[in-house]
């Protein structure tokens, strides 16, 4: 009887310690890093459709229902609708959790810095996994120090470096890293003045400017309308995972952006 009793205390320990955890994270960029950190023992869903600008989601009532359901949350600290998603979840035993890394998510050094952070939040979770999600931000960080290497070996056989170029302010952190001088950067398209757009017209045609690069989340029409009236090339380029096409990893999209920019300049060139 009592190993009966034994057998059973063990099933159910084991069925609890092999639930996995039930993340919500706000954008998809969160999203990779935790799926690679936690695997295989999270699921994840993404609020933020990753092709739109996230300052205009809406939070919707299925967003809730995940996280009352005991899903974590997972937010960078700019979304504008944490505020009234503590307050609707308040009570339902869900837990907020903030992953504030600023710079772009497109840069290896800053992947590895968040992606130490959602260690550190699993961790928190579940401190009976804490070895498994280190083994993971272990591997990662390997994966993040040889994308770095395969960037500047891009960056090496291109033109980026010195190459001047207006920007996205999403891009902007990206672009220099890449080595390329940001002369100026442009706002949301919403955000976009007759002022602005005359200032950079005139840095356009005054410093030899040889591309103008959109973030797709942020719209697109500004960059081009910028390069329609100032001959130049136009490139769009992705912050998210899945806002361009088979872009489901930072890698992936990492390398489409890199592709995409050289492309735009051989176009320039020729």
């Amino acid at each position: 009887m009592k190993k009966i009793f034994s057998l059973a205390l063990l099933l159910v320990s084991f069925y609890c310690f092999a639930k996995n955890i039930e993340i919500v994270s706000t954008t998809s960029q969160l999203a990779a890093v935790a799926e690679e950190i936690g695997k295989p023992y999270v699921n994840v869903a993404v609020l933020i459709p990753p092709g739109i600008c996230p300052g205009h989601y809406e939070i919707k009532p299925g967003d809730i229902k995940k996280l009352c359901a005991g899903a974590i949350l997972l937010y960078h600290g700019w979304e504008g609708f944490i505020g009234d998603i503590s307050k609707s979840i308040a009570g339902s035993g869900a837990k907020i959790f903030k992953v504030d890394v600023p710079g772009s998510w497109l840069i290896p050094d800053i992947q590895i810095k968040a992606a130490e952070k959602i260690t550190e939040v699993l961790s928190s979770i579940e401190p009976e996994r804490k070895k498994i999600f280190e083994s993971n931000l272990k591997s990662y960080k390997e994966k993040m120090l040889q994308l770095d290497k395969k960037i500047k070996n891009f960056v090496l056989t291109s033109n980026f470096k010195g190459t001047k170029a207006i920007c996205s302010v999403m891009q902007k952190d990206f672009l220099e890293y890449l080595g390329f001088d940001v002369v100026d950067c442009f706002q949301r398209d919403e955000e976009i003045d007759p002022g602005t757009i005359k200032r950079i017209i005139d840095n356009i045609k005054n410093h030899n400017i040889k591309i103008v690069v959109s973030n797709l989340q942020s719209g697109t029409s500004t960059g081009k309308m910028l390069a329609e009236r100032t001959s130049i090339t136009h490139v769009i380029i992705s912050n998210f995972p899945g806002g361009l096409k088979n872009t489901k990893t930072i890698e992936d999209t990492v390398m489409t952006n890199l592709n995409l920019l050289s492309g735009g300049l051989k176009k320039y060139k020729n």
